[in-house]
């Protein structure tokens, strides 16, 4: 058997887990939730839906944005899970070498997500038609710009993994850092009129700013005139430069989540 065919079977098995598990659900129900609530709360706390289907579109892509998160929680115990549960014993002596392991569990994370993020892009899509009859060309950016997200947290997930003893530390640590580190010196960076378009949660954002910015954005969740009162100037990061940041924490993340995995010993 082919080193190609033994990742296409363990690509495959793990993604079966996927499918079989609770949290693929749970996460398509939190993705739908955000988007109804969308869908309800704009129109009763404003004045109807937004005139700009831009605006509107913007705020919907907080779902997809919403599923990407579940890549946390797919990859948390792919590698950490393996020495934590000791199952490691089993699985690595055996023929097949640990960066096969690592790429067929990466592959079937990332098809979970996928998955996701097509589940939220349809919500969106299915929504913008019924209430303006027509759908921007940058949803499909997004949609492009929400899949490299997700390629970049799974990565960032599979390195915290590869060094955390289990997998439970290892969803925290992802998550404490994507959302609260990587947020907090972001606002600071924004705050003081610093470049931040390295920061994973900055990137994160462009699923969204690529309707049209932070300002277009913020039309749909500020009042009138709000804009005006913000004390510091709100700079929309570049997109192509957010786009070499996620690839960079994907290719980054994932190469080093091999090579620790690679000489990690079991005891």
């Amino acid at each position: 058997m082919t080193e190609l065919e033994k990742l296409r079977i363990v690509a495959g098995y793990e993604f079966l887990k996927h499918i079989r598990r609770r949290r693929l659900y749970v996460i398509l129900g939190l993705t739908l939730a955000a988007e109804l609530a969308v869908l309800i709360l704009v129109p009763v706390l404003g004045e109807g839906y937004p005139d700009n289907v831009k605006v509107m579109a913007a705020l919907l892509s907080m779902g997809p944005s919403l599923a990407t998160i579940g890549a946390i929680f797919f990859a948390g115990d792919a590698i950490a899970g393996e020495f934590e549960s000791k199952t490691g014993y089993i699985l690595f002596p055996n023929p097949v070498r640990r960066i096969t392991l690592v790429i067929g569990k990466y592959l079937a994370c990332y098809a979970a997500v996928i998955l996701l993020v097509i589940f939220g892009y349809v919500i969106v899509s299915i929504s913008l038609l019924v209430i303006y009859g027509n759908i921007p060309i940058e949803t499909l950016s997004s949609f492009g710009l929400c899949l490299l997200y997700a390629g970049s947290v799974l990565s960032v997930t599979f390195f915290f993994s590869s060094i955390s003893k289990g997998a439970m530390g290892a969803t925290v640590i992802t998550l404490v850092f994507i959302m609260v580190i990587s947020g907090i010196v972001d606002s600071v960076l924004m705050m003081t009129g610093q470049p931040h378009w390295f920061m994973l949660s900055s990137n994160g954002d462009t699923i969204a700013t690529v309707y049209g910015g932070y300002e277009l954005f913020l039309e749909g969740v500020v009042p009138h005139g709000g804009m005006g009162m913000t004390p510091f100037e709100i700079e929309t990061p570049d997109i192509g430069l957010s786009v070499l940041s996620m690839v960079i924490y994907l290719v980054v993340g994932f190469l080093l989540s091999i090579w620790i995995t690679k000489r990690r010993q079991l005891a």
